[in-house]
This record gives structure tokens, sequence and C-alpha cells, in this order.
């Protein structure tokens, strides 16, 4: 009975460590649209609809961009919000030349605000 009440503790201990560890970004695929051409990065998106991807690269997180067979890709941070976002939100800041840079995207329903590294 120990032995068993043991075996069972520790695979509990083992799915909690493993589960504490998944993505916290989205899972799945989410669409956007942009409504001008924005630099994500150093790429420059077109105006248009993308599919918006989060995958894990390692220990990083990345959003894929799609739009038909282009495909962009850039690393970005997760930062917790406070409750489930009500609307999908873009942020945009111009560079230093003026052009509009993407800096933050929120998808509605999602628990983390994805900062664009640039």
């Amino acid at each position: 009975m120990r032995k068993t009440a043991l075996l069972l503790l520790t695979l509990l201990g083992l799915g909690v460590m493993l589960w504490a560890q998944q993505p916290a970004g989205f899972k799945g695929t989410r669409t956007i649209t942009l409504s001008e051409q924005a630099k994500v990065g150093t790429q420059v998106l077109a105006a248009g609809e993308y599919r918006v991807t989060h995958v894990m690269e390692g220990a990083e997180h990345i959003m894929v961009f799609k739009q038909g067979k282009q495909e962009y890709r850039v690393k970005c941070n997760l930062v917790p919000l406070s409750a489930k976002a009500d609307n999908t939100q873009v942020w945009y800041e111009p560079d230093a030349n003026g052009a509009r840079m993407l800096q933050a995207i929120v998808f509605r329903g999602d628990t983390v605000r994805h900062e664009m590294a640039q």
C-alpha cells in the first residue's frame, strides 16, 4: 500500500512538472488582418490577412505569420495579462524612419500579450 501511494505521488509530481513547462502562448492558428504594411522584426509584411501561429523553438517563443506561400518568423516575449482578453488588439510604433512596426498582439481569449522582439 505504501509503495502504491509513493508511486502515485511520484507520478503526480512528474505530471505537474511537465504541465508547468508547457508554453504559455496560444495553441493552434489565429487570423489577423493588417490594414497597412508593417515591419515585424527586420521583415516587412504587406497589408492583408495572415495566419499566425505561436511555436516554441527550444526555450524561444516564435510568432509565425503566413500569407499564401510567404512565411515570416519573429521572436516574441510573453507578458501575462490580469484577465482573458475580450478582443484582439494590435499595437504599432513608428521606427526611426517613421515606418510602422508591429510591437505587440493580444488575441481574444488569451491571457498573454505577445511582444515582438525588435
